[in-house]
């Protein structure tokens, strides 16, 4: 027992670290509407008994004297008309206290989901604000099943039945108190009789709940995985003909998860149908002992009425409470990966900012990199080892070597995107760390390999992020034309640059696709430009055509070119080679070429 309820204290405790001061105030407001709504219902099991006592006797208003002195006060001259008044005074009691009682309802469901609301928010937030490393090794699928599906879980399967469990147990305790009042024997009695049946059954069932609970997280896991798999891979999937691996390890996962979701709704509601038996029971136990030992009718009848109708109460608040016990048991799991994430055992945050940004770091002589290592977590060795590198103002510079020698690694440093373990980069003797990297980034612009593109227009892939009124078309169109992407908008596309393109850009080639992420670097005009592999999906004379266009834009920026294909780097003022984490040489492309046995290697294998 002692276990169980250090366990439940721990589960306040986690969800306390997801409300702020506000959220828990209003909590409180809640919890002050249900105790409200305890005190009317109680009022209405109390109402009772004084009125059928009425009915069955109307020499009450002699004998009593609380009936006597409101019979008198308020002038009544007849004991029926009296009765009559005193039915509407109970029936107003009990409309009131459904009243209130609807309107607690209506809070609690407005708040948990306002609260889940915050949650999924507050979990985005954590994730974006995360350090790029942080992504390499998390499926995109978990994390976003996690804001989505888990966050919802957690406000609608356990803050729910939290709150329903809290004010069921008020009203549980102020019914009791009542019937302690009017029968102490039975008022123990049903706390001994239902309490315990309660307590037995989840005590047998409270390890199984957090057992499969468990088991369906991770197996609601494998369903986002696998369906965003399937999905983001159709074309594949299509060409190999593997629907069928897919869909049959789909149906695994979610076959369970339906089987262990049915499990515990199942459980949930067992208890009520043994505990109505076992309230009739009582019924007929009380029914027996009142005959036994009260002879006059009289008496017996208003008891007998006022304890069915104190049970018709009670027994829907047992088992909100038994359903929300074994609900938030189930879905403890549910809150342990939210307050792990939300917490987080990755303490290096990036301050997000939403507007305004912060402004770009001033590049005015030189950016250099001392000493830089730099491994994986999940890595057992290092990608990098003391790099050291200098990138003049205006120079272009081209990053080679085989593949999976630390290149694109080496480029996401620069970005910023990854820290090095060890060493140091600057800018104009400036260190690069947490407080300036977005500063830093702001002078950037980057064109991947694998462009990321948005389900909308051309507008809003290359003005990314922004809304229209940010939108300079103008310079939209002028980064167009720079990345030979202009006359194709406007010739072979319906609505121009208004056109949606589709989900991850389906409706273009990889070489549109790839022209639009080099006009969207170009957009907010960087001071310091990183191509990684960016013409590797362009055709011969488009290529030549960007080319053109970077070299032109390298006589006025500064540029980093990481190519396997060497054209890209002909004309670079300086090229470093690297190879298994290391610079293995460095000079211009004709230096490398007479000088280097592995660099011409590379070089005639690619032209």
């Amino acid at each position: 027992m002692e276990t169980f309820f250090r366990g439940k204290l721990n589960v306040f405790v986690k969800l306390s670290t997801l409300f702020d001061r506000g959220e828990k105030i209003q909590f409180l407001f809640v919890l002050a509407i249900a105790l409200i709504a305890a005190l009317f219902q109680t009022l209405g099991v109390l109402s009772v008994l004084p009125f059928l006592q009425l009915v069955m006797n109307p020499e009450m208003v002699e004998e009593n004297g609380w009936l006597n002195l409101v019979f008198q006060e308020l002038g009544f001259q007849s004991v029926f008309s009296f009765t009559i008044f005193m039915g509407f005074v109970m029936l107003g009691i009990l409309l009131a206290g459904n009243a209130v009682s609807a309107f607690s309802s209506w809070l609690k469901i407005h708040f948990v989901w306002q609260k889940n609301h915050s949650i999924s928010h507050n979990l985005l937030k954590k994730y974006l604000s995360l350090p790029y490393a942080y992504f390499l090794n998390r499926h995109s699928a978990d994390l976003g099943k996690n804001v989505l599906s888990e966050v919802e879980r957690l406000t609608s399967q356990l803050l729910m039945p939290l709150s329903k469990l809290l004010t069921s147990l008020i009203v549980v305790i102020m019914i009791l108190a009542v019937l302690i009042l009017v029968s102490p024997a039975v008022a123990v009695s049903a706390v001994i009789l239902f309490g315990s049946s309660y307590l037995i059954i989840f005590a047998f069932l409270r390890a199984r709940l957090k057992t499969r609970g468990e088991r369906r997280l991770e197996e609601n896991t494998g369903r986002f995985t696998v369906a965003s798999e399937a999905l983001a891979g159709i074309k594949d999937i299509k060409i190999l003909g593997r629907e069928g691996y897919f869909l049959e390890r789909f149906s695994q996962h979610s076959k369970k998860f339906s089987n262990l979701q049915a499990w515990v709704a199942v459980v949930g509601q067992f208890p009520r149908y043994l505990m109505e038996a076992v309230s009739f029971g009582g019924i007929l136990v009380l029914v027996l002992f009142f005959l036994a030992f009260e002879q006059d009718s009289s008496h017996i009848i208003p008891l007998l009425s006022f304890f069915v109708f104190a049970g018709y109460r009670l027994m829907p608040a047992l088992q909100e409470i038994f359903y929300g016990a074994s609900t938030m048991q189930f879905n403890e799991a549910v809150l342990d990966k939210i307050a792990k994430d939300m917490d987080g055992e990755v303490r290096e945050t990036i301050t997000l900012h939403e507007r305004p940004l912060p402004p770009p770091l001033a590049f005015r002589d030189r950016l250099v990199l001392e000493d830089v290592s730099f491994h994986y977590p999940f890595g057992r060795t290092s990608v990098l080892s003391r790099v050291n590198l200098e990138i003049p103002k205006g120079s272009f510079v081209g990053l080679v070597g085989p593949t999976g020698g630390g290149k694109t690694t080496l480029g996401d440093i620069l970005i910023g995107l990854l820290s090095p373990n060890a060493g140091r980069m600057m800018v104009d003797g400036v260190p690069i760390g947490t407080g300036n990297v977005r500063n830093w980034q702001r002078t950037l612009g980057y064109v991947p390999q694998q462009v990321f593109l948005i389900d909308d227009t051309i507008v809003h892939n290359v003005a990314f992020g922004l809304s229209d009124r940010e939108i300079d078309r103008d310079r939209l169109e002028e980064v167009c034309k720079i990345a030979n992407l202009h006359e194709f908008i406007l010739s072979d596309l319906p609505q121009g640059y208004d056109t949606p393109i589709g989900e991850r850009g389906v409706r273009l080639s990889g070489g549109q696709k790839q022209r639009i992420g080099i006009a969207r670097a170009l957009y907010h005009d960087p001071e310091f430009l990183v191509l990684d592999e960016a013409t590797s999906s362009l055709d011969g004379i488009t290529e030549k055509a960007v080319l053109q266009a970077i070299e032109n834009v390298a006589k006025k920026k500064t540029m980093v070119a990481i190519a396997h294909r060497f054209a890209t780097v002909k004309n670079c003022d300086i090229l470093y080679l690297i190879d298994r984490g290391f610079i293995v040489t460095k000079g211009t492309y004709e230096e490398l070429l007479e000088g280097d046995a592995q660099f011409r290697a590379m070089a005639r294998g690619v032209e």
